[in-house]
Parts: structure tokens; C-alpha cells; sequence
């Protein structure tokens, strides 16, 4: 059977949504070419894996593989997949180049591709909506039996440990947003996105006061369409960014800044924020 493989990435609140839509692009060729969807994970986080393993399985998962350190390579000479997808982030990137895969082609995905068949080999996912694929199967995942030598990131690691512990944060991470202009200068926002921002709870930082957030969700308004500051790179693992960049339509490659962003949101930016108000996107802020 021909496969197609997903790469999954963890962060604070389980799985990135790049992976996620990932995997529901993943589906959604399998199931027009027979194949099937592997996903791979390195490492062993115990149960902080958990929520993992519920969305990859929900999002359309075959296959929930836990690798070693040698498992991408393996993995890959055995299965020769069709396709390739993961998150357009450097480190996934990173991953993949170990097998000997890409570059990824960068693609913003705002739902269902119009023809399954006809996309690139090996593509860097940038989620542009929620997962649409929906699941009821919960997957058993598998482990390889060194999976425990790869080294986590000091993040992982503590957070593992607070899942293995059972303790939890009862606390709302908080909700922030930037209006940025040209060459990291503040920007402007219309009077009706900032009543949106005001009625989800959201409130105003400075462009480059980010780094003093080690939780919370950012929505980055780009007024000038200059994209998103490198620095993003090297923010809180427990910073969420979504990227708005206004009325625009998005086509073939995308600005490289984009791959630093959890998700991509065009549209008029009130009609956007209030979405948030919905129970499927405040989860994700969670």
C-alpha cells in the first residue's frame, strides 16, 4: 500500500496546527489514492503525548509512530511514501532533512484542496483554518524501542513532568494583540476591530514587547504586510502566534515570515476576531 506521511510537532498545547492540517490534507489524498496516513513523532513525552495522540487520531491519522533517533531514516527507506507534509516551521524542516527530504514547498491551507491529486510531493503546511477532518477512531500509537535516547527540549521535558504529576494550570493563558506597522512601529486599527479585540477579552501590546510573555495567545495584525519579525523565533514555546494580515488573496508561495506563525488569517479583521468567539477557536487558545 502507498503512504503518505505527516510529521507531527508538539507544542505547549498539544499538537501544532500545522500538523493538524497536516494530517487532514493527508486524509484527504489517501483516501483519493487508496493509501495511508503515517504520522511521526520523535520521542517519548508520557502522558503529556496524550492530547496528541487524541488530535492526530481525530485529524485522520492511520498511524501514530513514537521514533528513536534513527527512525526518520528508517522509517522512510521502508516506507518510499508519496507524499510528505508537516508544519512550515524550521523545526520540522529540520527533521525531514535528516531522511533526506525537501525543501518543503511553503503552502497556506484554508480548507480542503479543490483536487487531492494534484499537489507537490513534499509540502510545508500553514494552517489557515481549523482541522475539518473529524474522526471518532482513537489510534493506538507505537513506539520504537529507543525512543526514550532522543533528547527532548528543556520545555518538553517540564512539561512531561507536570503531566506524569497530574498538575495542571486552572489559569486562562492571556489573550494579546499587536498592531504592527511599518519597520516594527505601532500601527493602526479601525474602531471596529478594536471593539472585536475589546469584546473577546483581548488587550494591546507593543510590537516588541512579546518577549516578555511566556504564555498566552498573540494575534499579530500586519498593517504594513511586512510579515512576522524574525525574533518570533525565539519567543516562549507557550506563545501562540496567529498572523493577520488583512483582505488579501493568498496564492502560490508564501511569505517565508509565515512558517513563524501557528496559524494565517486573511480576511476584514472584525468579521475574523469575532470568529474567536466561537467554542472551537477558544479551545485553541487554551
Amino acid at each position: 500500500m502507498a503512504h503518505v506521511v505527516v510529521y507531527l510537532q508538539r507544542t505547549t498545547r498539544g499538537l501544532h496546527p500545522g500538523s493538524m492540517i497536516a494530517l487532514c490534507i493527508a486524509r484527504e489524498v489517501a483516501d483519493a489514492r487508496g493509501a495511508s496516513v503515517t504520522s511521526l513523532c520523535l520521542g517519548d513525552a508520557g502522558a503529556f503525548d496524550d492530547r496528541l495522540i487524541v488530535e492526530a487520531s481525530r485529524a485522520g491519522a492511520d498511524q501514530i509512530v513514537f521514533l528513536g533517533p534513527e527512525g526518520v531514516q528508517k522509517l522512510f527507506r521502508r516506507l518510499a511514501p508519496r507524499h510528505v507534509f508537516a508544519p512550515y516551521t524550521r523545526e520540522a524542516g529540520s527533521v525531514l532533512a535528516q531522511a533526506g527530504i525537501g525543501p518543503m514547498v511553503g503552502r497556506w491551507i484554508g480548507g480542503p484542496p479543490g483536487n487531492p491529486q494534484r499537489l507537490e510531493p513534499v509540502i510545508g503546511t500553514i494552517a489557515g483554518s481549523l482541522p475539518w477532518q473529524q474522526s471518532p477512531l482513537q489510534i493506538e500509537p507505537e513506539y520504537e524501542a529507543d525512543v526514550t535516547q532522543v533528547e527532548l527540549p528543556e520545555w518538553l521535558v517540564a512539561a512531561a513532568e507536570q503531566a506524569t504529576n497530574l498538575t495542571t494550570t486552572a489559569e486562562q493563558p492571556p489573550l494579546l494583540y499587536v498592531a504592527a506597522g511599518r519597520e516594527g512601529a505601532p500601527g493602526e486599527l479601525d474602531g471596529e476591530t478594536t471593539a472585536a479585540l475589546a469584546s473577546l477579552g483581548a488587550y494591546a501590546i507593543q510590537p516588541g514587547d512579546y518577549p516578555n510573555y511566556g504564555e498566552g495567545t498573540l494575534l499579530w495584525f500586519d498593517c504594513a504586510s511586512e510579515g512576522l519579525p524574525l525574533g518570533l523565533l525565539e519567543r516562549s514555546p507557550g506563545l501562540r502566534v496567529l498572523l493577520l494580515p488583512g483582505d488579501r488573496e493568498i496564492s502560490g508561495p508564501v511569505d517565508s515570515s509565515w512558517g513563524m506563525a501557528d496559524f494565517v488569517l486573511p480576511g476584514h479583521w472584525p468579521e475574523v476576531v469575532r470568529e474567536f468567539n466561537g467554542t472551537a477557536w477558544k479551545s485553541m487558545f487554551a
